[in-house]
Parts: C-alpha cells; structure tokens; sequence
C-alpha cells in the first residue's frame, strides 16, 4: 500500500484534512500549471508550504485571543525587498512646443481682461528653456495567501423518525428544535402550541463539537502611493498614468530635449512602501487556533514618473511661471498638485 493510501485511512482527523486540502489543490489546478516546470520558484513555495503543514499539524494547541500572534512559515517574495525588481516606467511628457503654445494661451486670456481695462498692450514671452518636473508614484499590486487551523462545531439534521445516534462509537444527543412561521407573533404561536401544536413543525439534529478545520484565505490588494507616502486612488492612478507609459531602465531615460530635467527624490523607501502593502493586504482571520503558514506575494511593483512642466513666461516686468500636466496637456489643476507636491 502507497504512503498516500496509508494516510488517507488514517483516523487522525487532522492528516485527513491535510490530504483533502493535497487532493483539492491538484484538482484544482489549471493545465498550464500542471505543466510547469518543476524548480520554478511557485513551485518551491509550494513545496515549502506541504512540508511545513504535514510537520505542524499534529503540534497544535489552543491560542487564547489576547496572545494570538502572526506566526507560521512565510513564502513569497513580499517578506523581503530585496527579492523584489522593481520596474521603471516614465509617462512621455507632451511636445514642449505644444506645452509652451498652452502656457502662452492661457496667460494671454488671463491678462486680456486686465489688459482691456488699462488699454495697453505686451507680448507673453517665454524666460529660457521649459523645465520638465519627473515626479515618482509607486503602483503595487500582489495577493495574501494564508493556511490557519480553526475549532468549529457542526449540526447535524436527521429524519423524523430518527430516536438515536451514534458517530464513531459515541452517543450523540439529540436536539429537538420548533419551528413556526415568522409572520406570526411569538406570543400567539406560544400560546397555539401549547394548546395543540398549531403551525409549528419539529425537526431533529445533534451537535459535532470541537471540530478542528484547515481553513484557507487570500486577498488581493493594491496600493499607489506617492513619493512622499500620500496614497492615491485608483481613479486617480488612471488619470496620472492612463497616456504613453514607456519603460526606463535608469534616470537617464528621462531626458527630455530642449528643456531642463529635474527628478524629484522620493522621502519614502522601498522597505516603507511594502510595509505600507503588507499593513493593507494583510488580515488576520476572524477566528482561528494558528497560523500554518502566509504567502506574500508581489506581482507587480512599479516606479511610474509622472511629467510636469514648468513654463517661464514673462509679460512687461512681472515673472511668473505656468505649470502644465505634462501627461494629459492641460494646465495642472489644484487637485493634480496636490496630488504629486
């Protein structure tokens, strides 16, 4: 007889859970990954997961809630930054020329008004070269995946001509519940029953106590979040990032000819960013005896620049400067800067 056959008699109710837990995850898995290759990294995880499970299911003891701790084994690369790559992306700022044309545009129907009114006339001029503005966010997406152990207790219906119950060689009680119709007061339908039994119905059940279940959860989460740490939503995310994504390996990229390039140095670390996810995606069961173990996993992890330009102009003496989205071509609007000072 197989290892597989002997585990699957077992009695141990904990090794059964263990074994439908294998048999469901096979089964439920699709063709390509059934087809995979076995030393990928999934399947190391997948691997690590098993053996921790089948050694720890037998060592289980009750966690009080007030000590309830996050403990188990950990997977996935969510645990360490340094196991993830983290992929540059730059938002292609529009023409400068075009950036420029709206900055003049706009300046000039702002000051004709005024102009109309002290009857003079001058020219909006530009003051050197535009200066694009790379501002950093951070898009972070990825899933929790978390083995627990949990107590339950089962009920049990039998049929009405049911008097006793035996389950594996013990004497089960069994539990008479009434049953009446919700539309009527309690009170009449008391009073009813008591005289003879009038719309109630009985049925019969016995209780399966201290039963101990695997029990699995997962939860996806994403999280943008700005240079300095002020989180974003996704509407806002799509707005920031929706036009010419293009791909960077290094700052360099991010030139942009004809115009001064400044980067702004984010005040958030990478370790800080995945906290910020970890505290996000992270749930502790509602109720549970412990943690078997938690995979954290990051499938995407993004750098994402996005482009402001800052437009010098000049009309008479007074300097002032227009700041464009360089993303959309519009005139940044108080919520944008707000979004990315």
């Amino acid at each position: 007889m197989s290892d597989l056959s002997k585990n699957e008699d077992s009695d141990d109710p904990l090794s059964k859970l263990n074994n439908l837990r294998k048999r469901l995850e096979r089964n439920s898995r699709s063709p390509d990954e059934k087809d995979d290759p076995p030393d990928t990294k999934e399947d190391n995880d997948s691997t690590a997961i098993e053996e921790y499970l089948t050694s720890r299911l037998q060592q289980i003891g009750e966690i009080t809630p007030e000590t309830k701790e996050y403990k188990g084994l950990r997977t996935g690369n969510g645990w360490d930054s340094d196991r993830i790559i983290e992929q540059g992306y730059k938002i292609e700022p529009i023409a400068l020329k075009r950036a420029a044309d709206i900055a003049i545009s706009s300046n000039r129907r702002l000051a004709e008004r005024i102009i109309s009114k002290l009857h003079e006339k001058q020219e909006t001029r530009l003051i050197g070269e535009p200066t694009v503005e790379f501002v950093p966010i951070w898009k972070i997406r990825g899933f929790r995946e978390c083995y627990y152990l949990r107590t339950n207790s089962y009920r049990v219906k039998v049929k009405e001509d049911v008097v006793g119950v035996e389950v594996e060689g013990k004497s089960r009680d069994l539990i008479l519940e009434r049953k009446h119709s919700r539309f009527i007061p309690t009170t009449i339908v008391e009073r009813l029953q008591r005289l003879s039994g009038f719309l109630s119905s009985e049925s019969k059940y016995f209780l399966i106590n201290n039963v101990t279940e695997l029990a699995k959860t997962k939860t996806d989460a994403e999280l943008v979040i700005t240079w300095n740490g002020k989180k974003l939503n996704l509407d806002d995310e799509l707005l920031l990032t929706s036009w010419r994504p293009k791909k960077i390996f290094d700052e360099s990229d991010l030139k942009v000819r004809g115009a001064k390039m400044v980067v702004r140095e984010p005040s958030i670390s990478k370790e800080n960013l995945l906290e910020e996810f970890r505290t996000q995606v992270i749930r502790m069961p509602e109720r549970f005896k412990q943690i078997l173990s938690s995979r954290l996993q990051i499938v995407e992890f993004r750098r994402i620049y996005i482009p402001l330009i800052r437009v010098a102009l000049q009309k008479g003496l007074v300097p002032h400067e227009i700041v464009i989205n360089g993303s959309s071509g519009q005139i940044a609007d108080k919520e944008t800067l707000q979004m990315l000072n």
